[in-house]
């Protein structure tokens, strides 16, 4: 397994709970470090890499680094984006069958705020998944039932440091702004409120298997002919379902012939389908993307007229 591991106190933690849980002979993991150098904060990155070099070393374990290289103040997407990568090729060359990170309670927290604030529906809510798959990758997030401050006392109570980040302050990451200003103010108003949340997004995750199960029957039921690029499906089939189902394959049309997340958005979705599931006759919808929705008297035809988008969810 590889232990992604910054230097931070949450990872650390990781590490740590990892190694003392792999003393038994019940698991007989073999743990690998990988450690992702963003590149943007120079020496203080340097030193990361260092420490965490270092406590692999203590621990008898193989360390793996990779740094990117970033163009100017780089995105929390870009950034993101290039530390999978960059993991992800450290556990193929490790041959390693997943990858272990330390997103904790306080990250599904602040996920799932964030996703409300950009508007989201029910697949948004679930956060952070704990098992799942990146590039190929297995994912093993562990520690969502934890908070960060839990993990810091686990630390302090056997005497291991950490390495903080001073970027974590920085208010141009909009993750910052809700870590340092939203929850702490939801926090002082409703004590738990963090717990609450992660609560929320462990039944939304429940709720969206459910959904997801009847979208993928849904979807394989009502079509009629579909390509890369185009899909035909039955409208009285549609009409039958609830708007929430119907909206659903509807999205997920869109993003099968190459629109994005952006692209199916909550009052697109719900236009369409008003107009599917109405007396309508022949109409087009713009879903945005260059991908078209045309409503026929028996067929629901969606069509990708444009080009792919760059960046496609």
């Amino acid at each position: 397994m590889l232990v992604a591991v910054s230097g931070g106190a949450d990872s650390v933690a990781l590490l740590r709970l990892l190694q003392a849980i792999n003393g038994s002979d019940y698991w007989g993991w073999t743990l690998v470090v990988g450690h992702v150098d963003h590149g943007i904060r120079g020496e203080a990155s340097a030193g990361d890499a260092r420490f965490v070099e270092g406590l692999a070393r203590e621990l008898g374990l193989l360390f793996l680094s990779r740094k990117l290289r970033v163009r100017g103040k780089a995105s929390e997407a870009v950034l993101r984006e290039g530390r999978w990568k960059a993991l992800a090729a450290m556990a193929k060359k490790a041959r390693c069958v997943g990858i272990v990170t330390a997103h904790h309670a306080d990250d599904q927290a602040e996920t799932v705020l964030m996703r409300m604030m950009r508007g989201c529906g029910v697949d948004g809510l679930r956060g952070i998944p704990a098992v799942a798959e990146m590039r190929e990758v297995g994912v093993y997030r562990p520690l969502l039932n934890f908070r960060g401050a839990d993990l810091r006392e686990y630390l302090k109570g056997m005497g291991q440091a950490w390495r903080e980040d001073e970027t974590n302050a920085l208010e141009r990451y909009t993750r910052n702004r809700v870590r340092s200003e939203l929850l702490p103010l939801m926090e002082s108003m409703y004590p738990g409120a963090a717990d609450a949340i992660r609560r929320l997004a462990e039944l939304a995750g429940e709720t969206w298997e459910y959904v997801a199960g009847q979208v993928q029957v849904a979807w394989m039921n009502s079509t009629v002919e579909y390509t890369s690029r185009r899909e035909i499906h039955d409208r009285d089939f549609l009409r039958k379902e609830s708007p929430l189902i119907c909206g659903e394959v509807l999205r997920r049309i869109v993003r099968t012939i190459g629109g994005t997340t952006e692209t199916a958005d909550f009052e697109r979705v719900r236009e369409a389908v008003r107009i599917v599931q109405g007396s309508h006759g022949a109409k087009n919808v713009e879903m945005g993307g260059g991908v078209i929705l045309r409503v026929e008297r028996k067929w629901v035809e969606v069509e990708r007229v444009g080009k792919k988008p760059r960046g496609r969810k």
